[in-house]
């Protein structure tokens, strides 16, 4: 039996939306049943998300980058995650992901999706540890049970796509938290899940009730998230053997995922030298077969506090050139605080130049097609052509204002080195 066989919510997501994304995506239709039947594409689409506009996530479609908002212990104001999704949105992202831990999850989960048209994503588990930390609790006394509920009361809600740590064991926990990583643990679901397995000395619920899980994703067209509690949070981290061994417990539970009728992305790195993202890249599709990678960067430099949207947007170039599907913005606010809203702006807009350089090195024809557009149009100073190519026409409008009716731009005004030779 196929994926489509298996899963009867993908297969009318598909009937009811595969030619326009087919023609948005500029690909075969074919082509498109074939990805997402052998794993290397996933269609997001709840059916229970109302007004949702259904997303293609693998390469060759179009490389696509999510945003994260949500609440937090410190920074708990709803309106104001409210604005940041409508922010995030309006700069051209293509999916939010929400990871609100403070308030009412559960309300706030459900204004989101009543607000996003793109698919929405999800970590169970900060819901489920939330309860037990706001009345004074230790998550490691967790119930596994009330993990499942949770992610069933997600899924029904709407969630069109959840980050799941699977792929964490009991072993990886111990090498990564009593190892000799500079930073450890940094995933907050990856913490909470070792914290777990090390207090009660018991496997990661989340793998050994495997079953249980795909069989909640397929009724509900969930996409799961294959989550990489064990990333690396230090470049001097990355590829050590507690990463390495999740990738490969990932890619196994992918192959199983598939073969049950549930789709599934693989979650990627965080600090990566610059030197190791290729190798991670492809190291991590070869174990995974092939399945979108979706990565937070990677980071290529430690160091940079205040400017990690600019050390993500360098690694999602290297990584999407290097076959990476999906990129997690970074913003300003990473490792300090909560982003506000010019945060979510600026970093949205860095991975959406990450992967228009990416793309663009790998000769993708619409990539390739509008960098030669905005060619023409500077040697024509056409700048209304300019804005239509540009990745962020609002910020040009900005920049513009005050010469906005002159031909050259305000740093060569009469030194202009095209009206020199046009003239």
């Amino acid at each position: 039996m196929s994926l489509f066989d298996r899963n009867p919510a993908l297969t009318a997501l598909f009937a009811d939306h595969g030619a326009d994304l087919a023609c948005e995506e500029q690909l075969p239709l074919a082509d498109i049943r074939g990805a997402l039947e052998s794993g290397t594409m996933v269609l997001l689409g709840n059916p229970a998300h109302t007004g949702l506009r259904p997303l293609l996530i693998g390469q060759p479609a179009r490389v696509k980058v999510n945003a994260n908002i949500g609440t937090s212990p410190f920074q708990n104001h709803v309106p104001c995650e409210m604005r940041k999704l409508e922010t995030a949105l309006a700069a051209g992202a293509d999916t939010v992901m929400d990871l609100s831990i403070a308030g009412d999850l559960t309300a706030i989960r459900a204004a989101m999706l009543a607000a996003c048209p793109a698919p929405l994503g999800t970590v169970p588990l900060y819901a489920v540890a939330q309860t037990y930390i706001d009345r004074g609790d230790d998550p490691a006394a967790m119930d596994p049970e009330v993990l499942f509920r949770e992610i069933e009361r997600q899924a029904e809600q709407g969630v069109d796509f959840m980050t799941v740590h699977c792929g964490l064991t009991r072993r990886g926990a111990e090498w990564a938290a009593h190892g000799e990583r500079t930073m450890g643990i940094v995933s907050r679901g990856g913490s909470i899940l070792a914290r777990w397995m090390l207090r009660n000395d018991k496997e990661n619920p989340l793998l050994t009730g495997f079953d249980r899980l795909l069989d909640i994703a397929r009724a509900h067209n969930v996409t799961l998230s294959l989550g990489d509690g064990l990333r690396p949070g230090a470049g001097s981290d990355a590829g050590d053997a507690a990463q390495w061994e999740e990738v490969i417990t990932l890619g196994r539970l992918a192959r199983r995922a598939l073969e049950a009728g549930v789709q599934c992305m693989i979650e990627g790195p965080g600090h990566v030298c610059m030197a190791e993202v290729e190798a991670q890249i492809r190291g991590i599709k070869k174990l995974t077969h092939g399945a979108p990678l979706y990565v937070l960067g990677p980071l290529v430099t430690d160091i940079a506090p205040g400017w990690d949207h600019i050390a993500g947007a360098i690694g999602g170039a290297l990584a999407v050139r290097a076959g990476a599907d999906f990129l997690c913005y970074l913003t300003p606010a990473e490792h300090l605080t909560l982003p506000g809203e010019a945060d979510v702006r600026t970093g949205v807009m860095a991975s959406r130049v990450a992967a228009q350089a990416g793309e663009n090195a790998l000769g993708r024809p619409a990539a390739r097609a509008a960098e030669a557009a905005m060619g023409r149009a500077r040697k024509a100073l056409d700048w209304d052509a300019m804005r239509e190519v540009s990745l962020d026409p609002a910020e040009m409008d900005e920049r513009r204002k005050p010469h906005r009716h002159e031909d050259a731009c305000a740093m060569c005004g009469n030194f202009c080195a095209v009206k020199m030779l046009r003239d």
